[in-house]
């Protein structure tokens, strides 16, 4: 005789879906596995933000390269263009704008490197002053008894050019250099002093070092 069967409960057919928390380790190990995939993904980010964080620095270097060469060629375009200019406009020949201005470069390096070793500006601008008056005297000789304007101001501007340089040059060479005050300014004089000082003191407040 057949037994009787209620109906089955909603949850009898199914198996159980409650697995038992994971223990401390696996947790643990969840953790870092969490942490290392965090720690990658802002590596990664940085990665990325630093390349194109130096590829706009490239750009911007690039950039400012151009605009440098631009200037630095502007810089020899000007002087270059008004000595082919003056040279044609009031002496009638490029040549000469060619070698006053290239005998002007000199004197400026020249005069540069003497004001480096200690010659006095008023003792170089003396020597301009006599170099101008050698050079305005010969310019009215030449126009009166030689040639005409524009070569007379060419050869004038020459002898003022060259004549500077000279100039200065034999003053150099007759007063010399003072080397004492050159060494004083290239000399850290105060700070060996003191250096020295700091150290006498150091020397009489230490047991060993006092003087019986």
């Amino acid at each position: 005789m057949d037994t009787a069967q209620g109906p089955a409960s909603p949850g009898a057919d199914r198996p159980s879906t409650d697995a038992p928390p994971p223990g401390l380790r696996a947790q643990v190990r969840r953790l870092r596995e969490a942490i290392r995939r965090l720690l990658a993904a802002h590596l990664d980010l940085a990665r990325a933000e630093a390349a194109e964080i130096g590829a706009e620095i490239g750009r911007v270097a690039l950039l400012a390269g151009i605009a440098l060469g631009a200037l630095f060629l502007l810089g020899l375009l000007l002087p270059i263009g008004l000595a082919l200019f003056l040279g044609e406009w009031l002496l009638g020949s490029i040549g000469w704008g060619v070698l006053l201005g290239s005998v002007a470069l000199v004197d400026l390096a020249l005069v540069a490197a003497l004001v480096g070793l200690g010659v006095p500006g008023g003792v170089l601008g003396r020597d301009l002053l006599l170099a101008s008056l050698t050079g305005t005297v010969a310019f009215f000789l030449l126009v009166a008894f030689l040639t005409g304007p524009r070569v007379g101001v060419a050869l004038g501007l020459f002898i003022v050019l060259v004549g500077w340089p000279m100039l200065a040059g034999i003053g150099v060479a007759r007063r010399g250099i003072d080397t004492t005050s050159l060494k004083a300014r290239f000399y850290p004089t105060q700070t060996i002093e003191t250096a020295k000082e700091t150290i006498e003191w150091v020397r009489e407040r230490t047991p060993l070092g006092r003087k019986s």
